[in-house]
């Protein structure tokens, strides 16, 4: 398991699983005709969740889809069994050994681990952390009929356990003394991303802001999941200017490989992407 280390706190990604999904079904607005033999192609996304050991807290970033859900028969997301809890505990951290559980936001593949199946109920799965969520988030999931079985099994659960706390992202509230939430809307109505500040160096927990490394040659396209293009493009160019600006650890919701990685900006006004523990890659240029 590959960790990266941020001043005094250690980085590490739990996978739940990889999947491919082809070009032109996520990105389907913004190919042309001439793309068709690359929109032929498949772009392989993770789910994970992100682990933050600080010196005083255990920090779990998104927690994936989680097992056993009823979705609609959706297979990215229906009835899964993956390795996700097996994972986890091989990083040799226990779920009760979690001390704070922050959302990005409330899609499907983002709150699943927060419960599991145990004495025919659904239980919090990290039982000793502080769940915490946009309030904006929440209320919306709440009264959607879209997302009851969401609501159902991975929210309501929490909420009865008393561990769920709402947050208003725009206040830029800060958790463990170096985790803030900053708000980048588009994905989703209140997407926020979170930022780590340690020692001087950042990291930068991007939730569903880009899916792929490619829209950092094409900011302005937004994948099929994506409610608000506007908005979220927006959110996308800021949040890549910040993060090559202040040298921050991108961490990806969904790019495959380490998932993670650093953007700068070279003399031709490109966007550089350097993988972590991979070699760099131009992706376009920042004048678009």
């Amino acid at each position: 398991m590959q960790s990266y280390r941020i001043g005094d706190t250690v980085i590490f990604k739990i996978l739940e699983r990889e999947i491919k999904i082809p070009t032109a079904d996520l990105y389907p607005d913004y190919l042309r005709p001439a793309d068709a033999e690359w929109a032929r192609q498949s772009v392989p996304l993770s789910i994970h969740s992100w682990v933050i050991r600080t010196p005083d807290d255990i920090i779990v970033i998104d927690t994936g889809t989680g097992n056993g859900r009823e979705r609609g028969g959706n297979p990215f997301y229906h009835q899964l069994h993956t390795g996700y809890l097996e994972n986890f505990l091989a990083s040799g951290i226990k779920p009760e050994e979690v001390t704070l559980v922050l959302l990005t936001h409330l899609h499907t593949d983002h709150v699943g681990w927060n419960t599991l199946w145990r004495d025919n109920r659904w239980v919090p799965m990290f039982p000793n952390a502080r769940y915490i969520c946009s309030e904006k988030e929440l209320i919306r999931v709440q009264n959607s009929d879209r997302y009851r079985n969401l609501w159902l099994d991975s929210l309501l659960p929490v909420i009865d356990a008393g561990l769920l706390e709402t947050v208003d992202v725009a206040a830029q509230p800060v958790f463990s003394g170096g985790i803030s939430y900053t708000p980048m809307p588009g994905h989703s109505p209140d997407h926020a991303a979170l930022i780590l500040s340690a020692g001087g160096e950042y990291a930068f927990f991007a939730g569903d802001i880009a899916h792929s490394p490619w829209q950092f040659s094409h900011p302005e396209w937004n994948s099929v999941f994506c409610g608000d293009h506007h908005e979220a493009e927006k959110s996308r160019r800021r949040a890549m200017a910040w993060c090559a600006e202040h040298n921050a650890l991108w961490c990806s919701a969904h790019f495959a490989g380490s998932s993670c990685g650093w953007l700068s900006v070279d003399e031709h006004e490109h966007y550089r992407w350097t993988e972590a523990s991979d070699t760099p890659t131009v992706f376009g240029s920042t004048q678009q």
